[in-house]
């Protein structure tokens, strides 16, 4: 008799468990506004926070090459987990214009959009690389060729123009 109200105890105990943490555990799904704040954060400290450095270092110098390689490196790591932040139907069309700027063509144009995050980590990884050469000029150079048509982009600028829409007031 002991041994099977041990049994049970213990399966309802487990059970209990269970049905409690079941929601605090890995299936429980963010909304898609928690996944919307979360992108925008993303972008807005992380991204943007190893963005300004470099554009600091070339509109006046502030900083050193050793900062560039650290904070290009830092977005090679964090591009990398740019489509993560991009959970299908979490754009325009399925919440606000005002809650979020990804534009449906995301998700119709994954390939690209993938392609646009790559160019990202591929300019980053030899931006980090020319100012681990102490090449300064090389480093000037590419971070003014940000946002342009080149293909050693490494700003924001190339998915914005295709993927991000209009800020809505």
């Amino acid at each position: 008799m002991r041994l099977a109200a041990k049994i049970v105890g213990f399966v309802v105990v487990t059970a209990v468990s269970a049905v409690t943490l079941l929601p605090m555990g890995p299936s429980h799904a963010a909304s898609g506004e928690e996944v919307i704040k979360a992108r925008v954060d993303f972008m807005k400290d992380e991204m943007n926070g190893h963005w300004k450095p470099l554009a600091a270092y070339a509109k006046s110098g502030k900083g050193s090459l050793a900062d560039v390689e650290e904070n290009a490196m830092a977005i090679v790591k964090l591009a990398k987990e740019i489509p993560a932040h991009f959970p299908k139907d979490t754009g325009r069309g399925n919440y606000p214009d005002k809650m979020t700027r990804a534009l449906p063509v995301i998700w119709t144009d994954w390939d690209g959009f993938k392609k646009d995050v790559q160019e990202m980590v591929d300019g980053s990884e030899k931006l980090a690389r020319l100012a681990k050469e102490g090449d300064k000029d090389g480093v000037v150079a590419l971070i003014g060729a940000s946002g342009s048509s080149s293909k050693t982009k490494i700003g924001c600028a190339g998915c914005h123009k295709t993927f991000r829409g209009e800020k809505v007031k």
